[in-house]
Formats: structure tokens, C-alpha cells, sequence
């Protein structure tokens, strides 16, 4: 397979990175033509089978890269919680840990979703008769509670 040029290499590194085909384009082959022109020229070298599939790969090797650090987060977190539960000290200063300690792991944690506050909600199948005989009760059980004046 081909490789690509330095300047196409760059075009699909700032393309990967969130530039416009155009953007990336004028900075990658340092171009001062007309608007018009550097789209078309972007849009037809993304077009380019090895460009396309250079910026998906560097998309997903991105994505990779968040997910690694995320799990690599959650461990961090979650070994220094265990550990200060455990142990009731901090491992490197052997004393309590402090609240601003606490504090960042918990905000750390929540980078990471590791404390969420999640609801499961029952979803209980009703027909649409149920859910008027539901609504006929409550609707008595209103009036007879409030005397209308």
C-alpha cells in the first residue's frame, strides 16, 4: 500500500482532530487559494481511499486513547477509595487522607461516571382502559377529599 505524503499525513491528522476538510486543507498544503477552491480540494482528497481510511484510523486510535484513560481513571480511583477504606491511611503519606483528597477523587470519579446516581424505573404495561379507570378513581377520590364552593 502507498504511503501518504507528508502533506496528506497532516491533512488526515487535522481532519482526525475536528478541522473542516477546508481548514485543514489551507493548513496542511499552506494555501491561501479561494474558499470555493479549498473546499473542492479538501473534499476531493478526503475522497482518496488511503486519506479516508488514514483519518478513520486516527479517529479510532483516538477514541482508544479516551477509553484507556478513562478505565485507567476508574482504577486510580477506585484502588485509592479501596485502599483509604481499608487501610484507613493514605499509602504514600501514611497519615488520613484529607478531604481535598477525598474531594478531587470524587471529582476524578465523576469524570470517569464511577459515581452516578442511577433510577430503574418498572415500566408496567397498562391498557388504555386500565389507565382510565386509573384516572376515574383519582379524579373521585379529588372531589370527594375538596367540596367544591
Amino acid at each position: 500500500m502507498d504511503k501518504l505524503t507528508p502533506k496528506q499525513e497532516r491533512f488526515a491528522q487535522l481532519v482526525a482532530g475536528g478541522s473542516s476538510q477546508a481548514d485543514a486543507y489551507r493548513e496542511a498544503f499552506n494555501s491561501n487559494g479561494k474558499d470555493s477552491t479549498v473546499h473542492s480540494e479538501g473534499s476531493r482528497l478526503m475522497k482518496d481511499p488511503k486519506v479516508s481510511a488514514r483519518v478513520d484510523a486516527l479517529i479510532a486510535l483516538k477514541e482508544r486513547a479516551i477509553q484507556r484513560k478513562a478505565v485507567s481513571d476508574r482504577e486510580l480511583v477506585v484502588g485509592k477509595l479501596r485502599r483509604w477504606v481499608e487501610d484507613g491511611v493514605d499509602p504514600t503519606t501514611g497519615e488520613e487522607p484529607t478531604n481535598a483528597q477525598l474531594t478531587a477523587a470524587q471529582l476524578l470519579g465523576r469524570t470517569v461516571a464511577l459515581f452516578s446516581d442511577k433510577q430503574v424505573v418498572e415500566k408496567v404495561e397498562r391498557s388504555p382502559d386500565e389507565i382510565a379507570a386509573e384516572i376515574e378513581k383519582r379524579l373521585s377520590s379529588a372531589a370527594d377529599e375538596q367540596p367544591l364552593h
